[in-house]
This record gives C-alpha cells, structure tokens and sequence, in this order.
C-alpha cells in the first residue's frame, strides 16, 4: 500500500485529491481491483521514472481515478470539475492561477482511447505542474 501511495504522490494532481476527498484512499483500492494493477505494477512505474509507456491497465487506473472524482465522464475531461475541488484544498488556494494554466494547457488532450486520454491529461498535469508543491497523503 505505501508504494500506491507513493504512486498517488508522484502524480502531484492526485496529492491534492487525497487531500480533498478522505475517501481518496478508498477509491484507489477500487480502482486497482477494477484494473487489475498491483503494487508492483506501481512500484515498475515509478522505478522506470514514470515514463509515457505506461502499461494499459496503469492507464485505466488513471481513467478510473479521474471518473470516480467526476473529473472525467465518457472519455472527457472536466477541466471545471477538477478547478472546483483543487481551489478546496487549502494549499492550493493561493496558486490558482498557475494551476488554471497548467490544466488549461492540457484539458484537451487526446489518446487512442478514454484510458489513454485519463493517463495522457495526469501526465500532462504533471509536467506543467499544474498542482504546485509536495505534499503527503
């Protein structure tokens, strides 16, 4: 579990979802069932440096992370709905505007299919820093 959670903060878009929702922990137990990811799944994840290569179920793992949040509804993301819970955590309060843009920059990405598109947006979230600061979930 710790390795899932240490998942889950790498992903700094998560972190604060973690923060936002206590039964964040929860829906990523569900998730791994749902997809069938395992901790060492996460854990080969991280230790290739959470490279774009992701295996499939990795990526539906991030579509089903993004749906149970209502951050994402038929393959597309709702770029308000994420805005509306991160302005609720109180560490993000005050960065709003670099978040706005980091998720604005990647709100209409695209993939091959929904799970694709779900990994490819949490990718991008990251890369743009879209949630500023390292925090513990």
């Amino acid at each position: 579990m710790k390795s899932t959670v240490l998942f889950c903060v790498s992903l700094t878009i998560v972190m604060a979802l973690v923060q936002a929702d206590p039964d964040f922990h929860q829906l990523m137990q569900q998730c791994m069932q749902e997809t069938q990811v395992t901790e060492a799944d996460l854990k080969e994840f991280m230790a290739a440096g959470m490279q774009s290569n992701a295996k499939e179920n990795l990526k539906c793992y991030a579509k089903c992370l993004m749906e149970k949040q209502g951050h994402m509804a038929n393959g597309q993301f709702d770029a308000q709905a994420l805005l509306n819970t991160l302005k609720n955590v109180p560490q993000m309060k005050d960065n709003m505007d670099e978040i706005t843009s980091g998720v604005n920059a990647c709100k209409d990405i695209k993939g091959s299919n929904d799970c694709d598109t779900a990994f490819k947006i949490t990718m991008c979230l990251k890369e743009h820093k879209a949630v500023p600061g390292h925090h513990k979930a």
